[in-house]
C-alpha cells in the first residue's frame, strides 16, 4: 500500500511578565496511506499554557490532521487523539526539564 506524508504542527511560546521571550515552531511528518476515492479529514489538536512561576509561562499547541475514508473516521480520530496526547506529554516533559532551567516535577501529566 502506498503512503503519503501528513504534517503535524507544534508551536510553543515562552512568556515572562507578559512579554514573549522565546518561541519555537516544529513540524513532524506522519506517514499515512495514499487514498483512492473520496477522502475525509480528521483534525485533532490540543493547546496548553503552563505556569512556570515567577511571572513566566509556556504555551504550546499540537495539531494533527489525518486523511481517512469516511467509514474510518472514528478510528482516525482515535489515532489522532492518542498521537496528539503523546506529543503533548513530550512537550510538557521538555518544558519541565532541568536543561530548560526549569526544575518542575516531571512526573505529573496534564489532563487532555
Amino acid at each position: 500500500m502506498a503512503e503519503e506524508a501528513a504534517v503535524a504542527f507544534i508551536d510553543g511560546r515562552f512568556v515572562h511578565k507578559g512579554e514573549e521571550y522565546d518561541s519555537t515552531s516544529k513540524e513532524e511528518t506522519v506517514l499515512v496511506h495514499d487514498f483512492k476515492g473520496p477522502v475525509a479529514r480528521v483534525r485533532r489538536g490540543y493547546g496548553l499554557t503552563m505556569n512556570l512561576g515567577n511571572y513566566e509561562s509556556a504555551r504550546f499547541d499540537v495539531v494533527l490532521e489525518v486523511p481517512c475514508y469516511v467509514e474510518d473516521i472514528d478510528a482516525a480520530d482515535e489515532f489522532a487523539k492518542k498521537w496528539v496526547e503523546k506529543r503533548c506529554e513530550a512537550e510538557v516533559a521538555e518544558v519541565r526539564s532541568p536543561s530548560n532551567g526549569n526544575g518542575k516535577d516531571k512526573t505529573s501529566k496534564p489532563n487532555f
